[in-house]
Formats: structure tokens, C-alpha cells, sequence
């Protein structure tokens, strides 16, 4: 490593390390991903944390995932799940098995759970009302955190009235918030390769903002490892944060987690173009995981 590169990133490392730091622009968070040494690095993001949450106390809730059907029609070449309508093994779960699993939830002292699913081409509206009502009804003290922005457009697809409209009946049945399933890559050009049938980037974050706007609690996601650059990496965090500034400029909550992980390449399609002699570099290790967790931190 140059000495220039190096003063470069260990410059824009100090002024973070402060309880008032500047704001981290896209550029330099690019210059950290690409060239700050991971322990320097893991070291300023824990300082950060530091800043903002003084105690060592850590603190969890215990949840669980329900995928309700697998049957969807976007395809996406990285989705292990899915399975096109009509396929023999397709499923959609009764009201009945949901509860169950929620039982089990309740007996190990859960309080939420995020139930997310294919974009299912035929469930209408009053499908998922009703389950949210009968569900609100048998598990009042668990947090009911449903349906993914590109199910929210596939269900206002299906019933004809907007995506809004969609999040009030829901909320009203009982629905608390939203998963944030379905962001993976706020770049539409990463979109458009790994999921062309899913919605745009632009599309997930209005439905989100217009699940803030009716108080519906709302996480931010990030699934990387895609083959993009390390440019849209910090692109897709800049996306999230200046929508969170929007929201608590408002006096909204805004999202209450941003979480991200590395691509998944077994048993699906965009695995398969890790092999032969075209293979391109998919999915991410642990220290680039770690690289990411930080940089998103600061």
C-alpha cells in the first residue's frame, strides 16, 4: 500500500473517531472499503457504536420467520425458495399452521415475528387481512411484522388499488410493520441483472416511506456479493440513510434496524455462474463481511 493511500483513509478514519464526527460522504466510505486496514476499521465502528450507546449492554428480542407460500412469479436468480405457480411443490400455509408456528414462538418467550413470502399472483387482499386479524386476535402479544415491499405491490397488483391503500387495510387488520425483504441492492442496474421482474429501488423506498408515514414500523436491508462494486455498496447505504434523514427530520421514526448479510449461492441460479470457465466473484467472506458491517456502522 502507497503511502498516499494511506494517509488518505487513516485521515478519514480519525475525523470519525468523535462523538460528533462529519458526515461520512460516498467517496470516502468507497476509500475505506477499498483500502482501510480491517482492524482500524472494526475499531472506529466500535468507537461509533460507543458514542451512541455508552453501556455494554447488549440487548435482543427473540423473533421468528414464517414464509407463508412459496409461490411466486418474480423469479429471482439468487432465491433458493420460490416456486412458480403450478409447480408441485408449491405451498401456502392455512391460517392454522401460521398460528402454530406463532405458539411455538409464544412458548420460548418471543414477541415478534417477520412472515414474508413469494409474490403470489392470486391471494387477494382479503387473504391477508383476515389473517392478520385472526392472528392479531389468537397472539395479541406478538408483533405482527409482514409482508415485504414487493409483496405490498404485488397485493395492490392483484386487488387494483394502490400500494398506500394496501398498508392501511393492513394496518387496520392488525399489522404492525414491515420486513425490509426485498431492498437487497437499492442500484436498479444490480437489480436488473440478478431480479428483473422485481420492483425498482425507487418503488421499495416509497413503499416503505409510505408505511412511516402511517406508523407502521419499518428495518432496512442489504444483501450484497452480487458482483457490484464496492461504489454501489456505499450507494445502496446513502440511499438508506438520507431516506432516515428525511423521516427524523420529520419527527418519524424511520427505520429501526439496517441489517445485511452476503448472497446465499446454493441451489439457485446465480450460483451456477460461480462455475465453468465464465465464472465471475460472488458472495462475500468473513473479513469482507466484517468490512461491511463497519462501514455501514460509520
Amino acid at each position: 500500500m502507497t503511502g498516499d493511500i494511506l494517509s488518505v483513509w487513516r485521515t478519514i478514519l480519525q475525523s470519525q473517531n468523535s462523538a460528533d464526527p462529519p458526515r461520512l460522504s460516498v467517496d470516502d466510505a468507497v476509500a475505506l472499503y477499498d483500502s482501510a486496514d480491517i482492524n482500524e476499521l472494526m475499531h472506529a465502528a466500535m468507537l461509533r457504536r460507543r458514542y451512541q450507546v455508552p453501556s455494554n449492554e447488549v440487548t435482543y428480542l427473540v423473533d421468528r420467520n414464517v414464509n407463508y407460500t412459496n409461490v411466486c412469479t418474480i423469479n429471482c436468480q439468487f432465491c433458493s425458495f420460490y416456486r412458480s405457480p403450478g409447480h408441485p411443490e408449491t405451498y401456502t400455509q392455512s391460517t392454522n399452521e401460521i398460528s402454530d408456528r406463532l405458539s411455538e414462538l409464544e412458548d420460548i418467550g418471543g414477541s415478534r415475528v417477520l412472515m414474508q413470502g413469494g409474490v403470489h399472483p392470486e391471494l387477494p387482499l382479503e387473504w391477508y387481512t383476515e389473517l392478520i386479524r385472526e392472528l392479531s386476535l389468537r397472539h395479541p402479544s406478538i408483533a405482527l411484522d409482514c409482508f415485504s415491499p414487493i409483496e405490498i405491490e404485488g397485493i395492490s397488483e392483484v386487488c387494483g388499488i394502490s400500494t398506500k391503500q394496501v398498508l392501511m387495510h393492513l394496518k387496520e387488520a392488525g399489522m404492525h410493520g414491515l420486513p425490509g425483504g426485498g431492498a437487497e441492492m437499492l442500484v436498479d442496474d444490480i437489480r436488473l441483472d440478478i431480479s428483473p421482474k422485481k420492483g425498482s429501488a425507487d418503488n421499495w423506498l416509497r413503499v416503505m416511506h409510505e408505511a412511516q408515514e402511517l406508523g407502521l414500523t419499518t428495518s432496512a436491508t442489504n444483501v450484497f456479493g452480487f458482483g457490484e462494486s464496492n461504489f454501489h455498496r456505499v450507494l445502496h447505504m446513502d440511499r438508506v440513510r438520507s431516506m432516515q434523514d428525511n423521516a427524523v427530520s420529520s419527527g418519524k421514526t424511520g427505520f429501526t434496524s439496517f441489517v445485511s448479510w452476503p448472497v446465499m449461492l446454493e441451489n439457485n441460479s446465480l450460483g451456477s455462474r460461480n462455475k465453468g470457465h465464465n465464472k465471475i466473484v460472488l458472495g462475500a467472506g468473513p473479513t469482507e463481511y466484517l468490512r461491511h458491517v463497519a462501514i455501514s456502522r460509520l
